[in-house]
């Protein structure tokens, strides 16, 4: 089993096309495109953590789509999800489970906050604000990780392709020393 992060896939959001300048010329195409690379990533038995905007197509489409995706898929709200109909969507089946504020991950000794807008939670080494919402802009604080599928920091990575755990580790293990060194010295200077 294996552990995927993405959000703010907006799957038939036409204007996110110019919003955001995402590789596509038609929604169809990049729905299409999108789901494929989800699941040439993703088996049935792993979990993806969806942090919200998911769809923005209407109630049979957003149906449609996640009927499509493989994974045990945990979704938490984003500004663009309708509880109603995500609330409907989750006695489906289609959802493995469904939040609408978000929850807590824990992961070689990192805590994750997993939310769709990114929290500020303070300097403290090993505690993350995991969250999407801002699509092409980097985060405010190093210890906020956007892993939305527009996010500058995973560019390196085709487009629409999912954030793996060990993936989202590294950026951890690297922003670390930096935030333990702030962390230290703020301690210090109280």
């Amino acid at each position: 089993m294996k552990t995927y992060f993405t959000s703010d896939t907006h799957f038939w959001h036409k204007n996110i096309l110019k919003f955001e300048n995402r590789p596509y010329d038609s929604i169809a195409k990049m729905t299409n495109d999108m789901i494929d690379k989800w699941n040439s990533q993703v088996n049935n038995e792993d979990i993806v953590y969806h942090l919200g905007d998911l769809c923005l197509g209407n109630y049979e489409q957003t149906v449609d789509v996640l009927k499509r995706l493989k994974g045990k898929i945990i979704l938490i709200k984003g500004n663009h999800d309708f509880s109603k109909h995500y609330k409907k969507i989750n006695e489906l089946g289609l959802l493995h489970e469904y939040h609408e504020v978000g929850i807590t991950l824990n992961y070689n000794k990192q805590q994750m906050w997993l939310t769709h807008y990114p929290l500020e939670i303070g300097l403290r080494p090993r505690k993350w604000s995991i969250h999407g919402h801002i699509h092409g802009n980097e985060s405010t604080w190093d210890n906020q990780i956007n892993v939305g599928v527009d996010s500058p920091h995973f560019k390196h990575k085709p487009f629409g392709e999912l954030i793996t755990i060990d993936e989202l580790y590294n950026v951890m293990a690297e922003r670390l020393p930096a935030i333990e060194e702030r962390y230290m010295n703020q301690k210090r200077n109280r």
